[in-house]
């Protein structure tokens, strides 16, 4: 059959009997119709691929960004990406917070970029400013989801958690940085709901 069919280079599915994988000329594919009663469905091989750090973002499959990097070696290499949130680096390690991390260990994980991240991204997170006191570091976490998404984009953080007015300010210093994308998970309840406030004027 393997002479009739073409398949060539079949390789290992390991205990599984019902499984054949291997190259398939694609002028035959047509020939296959002719065996409804031994096949269920056929579908493209999709070798393995590497995560970036101890977890990878859900988002990543979601948006099918893992199928973009591999097929069309797209990185973010060259892209700006600047997150606006509430703080970057304020958790202490010495924090009595069992999930405490700090941006260090973060880089040593793979988790973010910077001098000795093994995914080869060594440019670290350009925190333009970090919230002042202790926050929840959720700027960091999202930073995270977008090293995992394009792990060549460089990174860069403002906090927008002071006052409106600084997270205006913040948008401003991101795109004087460089930053093609900005993106920010905040909200001031006093910016207005019918016109532009400072953040959307900001914005515009």
């Amino acid at each position: 059959t393997t002479a009739t069919y073409g398949l060539t280079n079949i390789i290992s599915n390991g205990s599984s009997n019902y499984i054949i994988t291997g190259l398939f000329p694609i002028t035959k594919l047509p020939s296959l119709n002719t065996l409804g009663n031994l096949i269920v469905y056929i579908r493209p091989y999709y070798a393995g691929f590497n995560n970036s750090g101890l977890v990878n973002t859900a988002g990543d499959t979601a948006m099918a960004t893992h199928l973009l990097r591999s097929g069309y070696s797209l990185k973010g290499e060259g892209i700006k990406v600047g997150v606006i949130s509430d703080s970057y680096n304020t958790i202490l390690s010495g924090s009595t917070n069992p999930v405490a991390n700090t941006a260090a260990q973060d880089v040593a994980n793979g988790d973010l970029p910077g001098p000795g991240n093994p995914e080869g991204n060594l440019t670290p997170v350009h925190v333009l400013k970090d919230y002042p006191f202790k926050r929840s570091d959720e700027g960091r976490g999202m930073l995270q989801i977008i090293h995992d998404i394009a792990p060549k984009a460089e990174l860069y953080f403002r906090t927008g958690f002071i006052s409106a007015g600084d997270f205006a300010a913040g948008i401003d210093e991101l795109k004087q940085a460089g930053c093609n994308i900005i993106v920010d998970d905040i909200t001031f309840i006093t910016e207005p709901f019918l016109k532009d406030g400072v953040v959307a004027n900001a914005v515009n």
